[in-house]
């Protein structure tokens, strides 16, 4: 009886030895890396539209336009890192000439896709990226910062926690289609008064293909009304791409 319990232990131990050595794949970090393909000369060309809230003014101002993001140059830091800089150039109708606006740069921080805007440091993935994953996006400054949004001192980033929602997703932006998308959650908090929202989906090979952001704030505190409808600071902003090369 013993020895029948011993081949059958041993037996169990291959069994789940086997099947763990299956259910472990090894995974490409350099691959995973296409959800965020960082190259000089690559150049996305997205299609903006913003709405802006001024209480001082009692204003809405909308804005449409064209931006394109150009990878001009890359520097090794101190740090042994890959840093790429991004200029950032804006027209409001394809007859008008590009005009820059903003130089950002972007790196890979370990596993972790970063990058800076305004001297604040993003993190936008962390790879490899798998469904729930939760990360702080904001880690590499005070979220409690105050932006000036239309003349108003706005808390933007406050209580921003990323997510991804969807992995391998088939995401339709304006007619074409753009396959194993991942799809983020950046900040979804919503309260009488406020409001964050902003998603981003990167697809791999591409990049960023959409974001969406709402920063919302107002003293008119009736819920009844949709905040939209009764903000007074803020404003709402989306990005789709139209083309990349």
């Amino acid at each position: 009886m013993k020895q029948y319990f011993l081949i059958l232990f041993s037996v169990f131990l291959v069994f789940f030895s086997s099947c763990k050595e299956k259910s472990i794949a090894p995974i490409n970090l350099e691959l995973e890396k296409d959800f965020y393909p960082l190259e000089v000369d690559r150049t996305w060309v997205y299609l903006t539209d913003s709405v802006v809230f001024n209480k001082q003014l009692s204003t809405v101002d909308t804005l449409k336009g064209f931006v394109k993001e150009t990878i001009t140059d890359k520097f090794v830091t101190a740090g042994d890192i890959d840093l790429y800089i991004i200029e950032r150039s804006f027209k409001r109708t394809p007859a008008d000439q590009w005009s820059v606006t903003d130089i950002y740069s972007a790196s890979f921080i370990d596993n972790k896709a970063t990058r800076t805007e305004e001297n604040l440091r993003f993190v936008k993935l962390v790879l490899p990226t798998s469904l729930g994953q939760k990360w702080d996006g904001n880690q590499f400054f005070d979220e409690s910062i105050i932006v000036n949004v239309g003349g108003e001192s706005i808390e933007v980033y406050k209580n921003w926690d990323s997510e991804v929602i969807a992995i391998e997703s088939i995401v339709n932006i304006d007619g074409v289609q753009y396959e194993n998308c991942t799809e983020i959650i950046l900040a979804d908090s919503e309260n009488s008064i406020e409001k964050r929202y902003v998603k981003e989906i990167y697809s791999k090979g591409v990049g960023l293909i959409s974001k969406e952001m709402v920063v919302l704030c107002t003293q008119n505190g009736d819920t009844s009304i949709e905040i939209l409808d009764r903000a007074e600071e803020g404003f709402v902003l989306s990005q789709s791409l139209v083309e990349y090369y």
